[in-house]
């Protein structure tokens, strides 16, 4: 990674919340979100079961528009938990930090991101 984006995402990283493969397997997520900000190329090799397949690029634009938000109250919708991850951690603290800015209060970039699921043995399915 080049030094200047390294310093970057560094800054980024100080001002969100990241949460441990560990802990985010501990994790109750039955009423949160889990994004995969990911390209849909590295979509189609495989996601954590249960992932949203949004691209980082879309990610503001999508999100609003999904049916698990149908029907709740902007309140509701801002307060939801939401987990992204990424290939390393990089884009998902990016885009945490992009939510945090329009008003999402409990977003999480899952550090190491599925690169580190998958060594730690967590499942991987085909979307």
């Amino acid at each position: 990674m080049q030094p200047c984006l390294q310093n970057y995402i560094g800054s980024i990283k100080q001002n969100i919340k990241e949460v441990s493969i560990d802990d985010f397997k501990c994790t109750d997520c039955s009423n949160a979100l889990i994004i995969d900000v990911r390209e849909p190329a590295e979509h189609a090799e495989g996601i954590i079961e249960g992932a949203l397949p949004i691209p980082r690029g879309v990610l503001e634009f999508k999100l609003f528009s999904h049916p698990f938000l149908e029907g709740l109250s902007e309140e509701e919708i801002l307060n939801t938990p939401i987990y992204i991850y990424c290939a390393t951690g990089g884009r998902s603290a990016c885009s945490a930090h992009a939510l945090e800015q329009i008003g999402f209060k409990n977003v999480f970039s899952v550090a190491g991101g599925i690169k580190q699921w998958a060594e730690s043995g967590g499942n991987i399915v085909k979307p």
